[in-house]
């Protein structure tokens, strides 16, 4: 690693690299763990005709935001 120290440039563009790789993998777990109630009731008040996985779960998370955004945003 005696590249790194050498070139401060390069150091920072790692660094940078790890802090945003570390905020993907934080913001994908916390999607994971919120879906989780979404795909129990979704489970419960349709498991009868159709049950979903947590995967499934956070992709309607992600649609129903995109669809209904925050309340008060202006486009």
């Amino acid at each position: 690693m005696v590249v790194l120290k050498n070139v401060p440039v390069l150091r920072k563009l790692i660094e940078t690299g790890y802090a945003i790789l570390f905020v993907i993998v934080l913001s994908a777990l916390v999607g994971l763990i919120l879906a989780l109630p979404v795909m129990l009731l979704w489970n419960y008040v349709f498991g009868g005709i159709y049950k979903i996985s947590v995967f499934q779960a956070w992709a309607l998370n992600v649609l129903a935001g995109i669809i209904f955004g925050r309340p008060g945003e202006k486009k």
